[in-house]
Parts: structure tokens; C-alpha cells; sequence
């Protein structure tokens, strides 16, 4: 059986907003004053680093603003546009996660132009956990894990999709895990197998 929903990570899954993390983390450091401090993840790190509430909203609006900053460049790609409009077609809902923060992570997808393709977007805001964001996704579209296909990037994202029982993918080489495709276009494989239209 097709699973029925795809739940996607954004940054260098979905897209790739070419985001200078090491720079944004020297940033963070050196506004912040934490030098000794290695910022990896950089979200939950911030968190174990600020010393109260002013510390954290001082320390996410950097973030956020060298976020904003990437979506801002954010252009149409014809091929990611063609790719969620087969899915579409098909019947698949689909939502996003990203440990973004809303604002970045919606215009991100406004100036692509398929924010309309999304049923949900959990943000940081919500949760810091991407088992918990992954919950959230489920829950908002009435899904069950079973039925849903994950896609990230990280060897996080493949602990917490296949601890929940989604049929995990990760995009890219940051870790061993199979299956794994190259490009988000690929992952049409998962309901036209083998693929019958090239884009």
C-alpha cells in the first residue's frame, strides 16, 4: 500500500537555503559572549547556554534574523514546484518540520511558492524535539506513522522517524542509512515505482 502523507524537513531537504551555520553559531558566540561554547545543536544548545528568558530572546533573534536573511534568497525552482504538484496530484498531504523558527521558515516557502502545498509547518516554536515536531505533524493532519513517509537529512531525523514509525528517508550523506536518495525530486519513487514521468 502507498503511504498517504509526506512529512518533510526544510533545510537542505526540502531546499537548499545555503545557510552558514558555523557563521551564525560564531555570531551567536561572539554577541552572546559564549565563546567555550559549541552551539551544536544550535536551537537546544541555546537553550543550555542562556541564563534566563532575555538571554534566549536575545540569542533567537540572531538566529533568526541570519534565517530570514537565507529565505529572503530563496528562489522558484521549477522542478521542486513540478515535484510537490505530482504528489499533490496523487493524493498525498504533506507537511513541514524544521528547527526554524515560523517566520524564516514561512516566507522560505512563500518566495519558493509552494507554501500552499502544506497542510502544517512545525517550527521551534513549538518544539526543539523532532519527535515531538513529528507528533505534531501527524496530529494536525490526522495521520498515522504508518501511512507516513519522513524525509531529513540527519541522523537525527532517522532516529526520530523510524522511532515513531514512519518510513524514513534521508536526503543526501550525512548518514548511513537506507534508503537514500540524492535530490527531493527522488523521492517520487516512493509512489511511482518505477517513476513514470522524469522531471
Amino acid at each position: 500500500m502507498k503511504p498517504r502523507y509526506l512529512i518533510t524537513d526544510l533545510d537542505e531537504t526540502l531546499v537548499d537555503l545555503k545557510i552558514d551555520w558555523d557563521r551564525l553559531r560564531e555570531k551567536v558566540r561572539k554577541e552572546m559572549g559564549w565563546w567555550d561554547r559549541p552551539l551544536k545543536p544550535l536551537g537546544v544548545s541555546i537553550l543550555r547556554a542562556a541564563e534566563g528568558y532575555e538571554d534566549i530572546r536575545r540569542a533567537f533573534e540572531i538566529v533568526e534574523k541570519g534565517e530570514a536573511a537565507a529565505a529572503m534568497r530563496a528562489k522558484p525552482k521549477n522542478k521542486l514546484f513540478l515535484t510537490l504538484n505530482l504528489l499533490r496530484s496523487l493524493g498525498v498531504k504533506m507537511g513541514v518540520v524544521t528547527m526554524q523558527s515560523m517566520r524564516p521558515a514561512v516566507l522560505a516557502l512563500c518566495r519558493l511558492k509552494i507554501l500552499w502545498f502544506f497542510e502544517v509547518v512545525v517550527t521551534r516554536e513549538f518544539s526543539f524535539s523532532r519527535k515531538e515536531q513529528l507528533y505534531m505533524a501527524l496530529r494536525a493532519m490526522n495521520a498515522n506513522p504508518e501511512e507516513t513517509v519522513f524525509l531529513g537529512d540527519l541522523p537525527s531525523d532517522m532516529e526520530a522517524g523510524s522511532e515513531i514509525g514512519c518510513r524514513t528517508i534521508l536526503i543526501g550523506d550525512k548518514a548511513d542509512w537506507s534508503p537514500r536518495i540524492s535530490s527531493f525530486s527522488q523521492i517520487l519513487g516512493v509512489w511511482m515505482d518505477p517513476p513514470k514521468i522524469k522531471i
